[in-house]
């Protein structure tokens, strides 16, 4: 893994698997996520970019380009694939454009509707048996690794959670390609899981008490 920080810019952080990052490739994508992201720094607070080629030679896909913007209160997330590397960080940084601007009207809508209204288009389900997500809910995300599935934990993440609302969490899903968002609830103080169901809505994991 190779780590290059950018002292110059915005706090961004490019790190790479598998893949040689030469200063080239280094450089685009540096330069295609600070233009983005240069138009928005009123909200964007730090950028981490990470570049992966899978050497399983069943995935045709196998660049993967992806980039996570920590923005107030929100972690935005833009992640795509491509047979090449220069094309993913281009798919990458224009997927990464549209979500800071769906983020910057939603702030802006939300400031002349009315208190107590959800942000929400769909509802928020509980489930009442026991929450067990669907085995298909990951079926095309495991396809797109081919039937060589590697378990093995490769990459670790820690983000700051304050606690926010469910009702908030469902909301975050719309920034990130996860079919899932990890959060604090701020009614319980436990940590729950929303995700996307495939027949609609927004389903909540919570732990038993």
């Amino acid at each position: 893994m190779l780590m290059v920080s950018v002292p110059d810019r915005m706090p961004m952080i490019v790190t790479g698997n598998n893949v040689e990052m030469t200063p080239a490739l280094k450089d685009y994508a540096m330069q295609k996520v600070d233009k983005v992201v240069s138009k928005h720094k009123e909200y964007v607070i730090k950028a981490d970019i990470h570049l992966t080629v899978n050497r399983n030679p069943s995935v045709k896909l196998h660049h993967v380009a992806e980039v996570t913007a920590a923005v107030k209160g929100h972690t935005i997330r833009s992640s795509y694939r491509s047979d090449n590397m220069y094309a993913a960080i281009d798919l990458m940084s224009d997927g990464l454009a549209r979500k800071l601007r769906k983020y910057k009207e939603r702030r802006r809508n939300k400031m002349h509707r009315s208190h107590g209204h959800s942000a929400l288009r769909e509802p928020l389900i509980a489930e009442d048996d026991g929450a067990e997500i669907e085995a298909e809910e990951f079926e095309a995300e495991a396809e797109a690794y081919g039937s060589g599935f590697n378990l093995d934990i490769m990459k670790r993440k820690a983000f700051k959670m304050d606690p926010i609302t469910p009702e908030e969490a469902a909301f975050c899903l719309d920034y990130i390609d996860h079919p899932f968002y990890v959060f604090r609830n701020a009614d319980t103080d436990d940590i729950n899981v929303v995700y996307k169901r495939n027949h609609g809505g927004v389903g909540l994991i919570e732990p038993e008490k």
